[in-house]
């Protein structure tokens, strides 16, 4: 058997969930104590403005935008409100939710959008919490409780993850609650496959269970709408239980009436989370799905080199991003893991099948169905993020089967020392890379320095900050800052005195010398002005990021 309980049950379901416990509080203050550090991503404003263009598009009854149309709600939605009860609580009744909507001092629009960020990012990453978590349970079931909390130690050593929890407001939640219902999905087909049914559907915990996973996957879809995949893999996970096991037709004839009332509870939370669904609900769902799947965005990105458009990219764009980035020790381990599952497979409980396929389906379904229908891809693995969690959980599991299988304790001595002096290594580049720990490559492909001009680097344009912070305390009084990259990351930390620019808007109407050029390392943007001088670079492990010229 793959797993070992100790003698001692009960204690040791407290001891485990204690151990888990600390990993993910140690984590939250580490995390909590650092996100101040982290700038202002791309499009981070879009994103925002996204809730009150729906509100009011609606409202008004005009047709809303492709660009807001297929994009999930439900995190930018809870996201406002919290700001504006916060907001509330701070000013009182006096207190108009609507009336920044307009401001006209662009100093004040810039202060209250950060205000809004700030609020985004600790929700961000409070969110990404669940995500170790749920990692944690998933080595759980796979290993034995006592094991668990190695799951939530593992992910958050996969820097791309780890990095992107601060800030990422489209994939990290995705990433999140696609992980909690992959664990939670085991327990509910687990339940399924266990359960005396009753021969009438009944308001008992079979249906309550069905009925709040319905809920958990229909706020997975209004993230992003391909989370309703998860609805297949449930059922697909147990279909495979059921192979072989004697099962009465009324027992599978319940469990699907059952699977129904999941159904009826994903669709309702669904539109309801949705506002462009309201009023084609089915015609906006095959919209949406052949929208995102061939997604219209025509930008070109850096590829072993080369500047390839997004829709050109060879089908082994993502299996590369994933071998560069995942740190090695994880790869070596995701497979040993995966042989382990094939090999010990008869030997699993219900529960631990019903969770190994649903972490593989996590883990290889959607990304093979895009490299199947060649759909539009960019941004490095950002947009499948959520494969992240599943290949840590498998990592973490073969790692602590390889430690359960040594006998000696002095062999066991060596793996713990062995496991220490590699993770340390990955914290340390870690370390180096702060805030950009999602910039990270791994040793064996040559780290950053490597991929320096091969591959994207700061793509997000988070190390504008520093560029920014660099001329507000080095320039005078008065100067001018083009910017070169998403105009409000750079923007919203520009000191008073300072007039900023945006590229395209000089590019419409040029300014006279001097003026400082701030670019991020992406769209060729940094090979702007060469007769300018390089007067400052944000620097991480010898390699620039975010560059600012000086313009005599």
């Amino acid at each position: 058997m793959l797993i070992k309980f100790p003698a001692s049950f009960g204690s040791a379901w407290k001891k485990a969930y204690l151990k888990v416990a600390t990993v993910i509080v140690s984590l939250a203050i580490i995390g909590l104590l650092t996100i101040g550090n982290y700038g202002v991503s791309w499009d981070e404003n879009v994103e925002i403005s996204m809730v009150r263009f729906n509100f009011e598009l609606i409202t008004q009854g005009k047709p809303i935008p492709v660009d807001y149309k297929y994009y999930g709600t439900a995190f930018n939605l809870t996201s406002e409100i919290i700001f504006q009860i916060q907001s509330f609580i701070q000013k009182g009744f006096d207190y108009n939710p609507l009336n920044d909507a307009g401001i006209p001092d662009e100093r004040l629009k810039y202060k209250v959008l950060y205000e809004r960020i700030k609020v985004k990012h600790v929700l961000t990453f409070l969110v990404s919490l669940i995500t170790y978590a749920s990692v944690a349970g998933i080595v759980g079931i796979l290993c034995g409780r006592d094991f668990a909390w190695f799951g939530a130690v593992a992910l958050p050593l996969i820097p791309r993850f780890w990095g992107h929890s601060f800030f990422n407001p489209k994939d990290i939640p995705f990433a999140a609650f696609f992980t909690l219902s992959t664990l939670l999905g085991a327990y509910l087909v687990n339940h399924y496959l266990k359960v005396n049914q009753e021969s009438q559907l009944k308001f008992n915990r079979t249906l309550i269970y069905s009925i709040l996973y319905g809920i958990l996957v229909g706020w997975l879809t209004a993230i992003r709408i391909v989370g309703f995949f998860v609805l297949f893999f449930v059922i697909l996970a147990y279909s495979v239980g059921i192979l072989g096991a004697k099962t009465s037709y009324r027992n599978l004839r319940n469990t699907l009436i059952y699977y129904a009332t999941t159904i009826v509870a994903w669709a309702i939370t669904t539109i309801a989370l949705q506002p462009a669904t309201w009023s084609n609900p089915i015609g906006w769902f095959i919209e949406t799905l052949a929208y995102m799947s061939k997604h219209g965005w025509g930008g070109e990105v850096l590829f072993k080199g080369q500047f390839i458009s997004a829709k050109a990219l060879p089908w082994y764009y993502l299996p590369t991003w994933v071998v560069l980035t995942v740190p090695l020790i994880f790869q070596v381990s995701f497979v040993l893991g995966l042989i382990f599952l094939v090999v010990k497979y008869s030997e699993l409980s219900n529960l631990q099948r019903a969770c190994a396929v649903l972490v593989l389906l996590q883990v290889f379904c959607l990304p093979l169905l895009a490299i199947l229908r060649d759909s539009t891809l960019y941004d490095e693995m950002r947009q499948f993020l959520f494969i992240l969690p599943g290949v840590a959980a498998i990592s973490a599991a073969a790692l602590v089967w390889i430690y359960q299988t040594l006998s000696k304790k002095s062999l066991k001595l060596v793996a713990v020392a062995f496991m220490v002096t590699v993770l340390s290594a990955i914290a340390f580049d870690m370390v180096a890379l702060h805030p950009y720990e999602y910039i990270y490559f791994n040793r064996v492909s040559g780290g950053l320095a490597k991929a320096h001009g091969r591959y994207e680097t700061d793509y997000w344009g988070l190390s504008m900050r520093e560029g920014i912070e660099w001329i507000n305390n080095n320039a005078s009084g008065n100067a001018k800052v083009v910017v070169g990259g998403d105009d409000d990351s750079a923007i919203i930390f520009t000191a008073p005195k300072l007039t900023a620019i945006t590229k395209s808007e000089f590019e419409q109407k040029p300014v006279d010398k001097p003026f400082y050029y701030l670019a991020v390392p992406r769209y060729d943007l940094q090979q702007a002005f060469p007769e300018c001088q390089v007067v400052h670079q944000v620097v991480k492990q010898n390699v620039p990021l975010t560059i600012v010229k000086e313009c005599k």
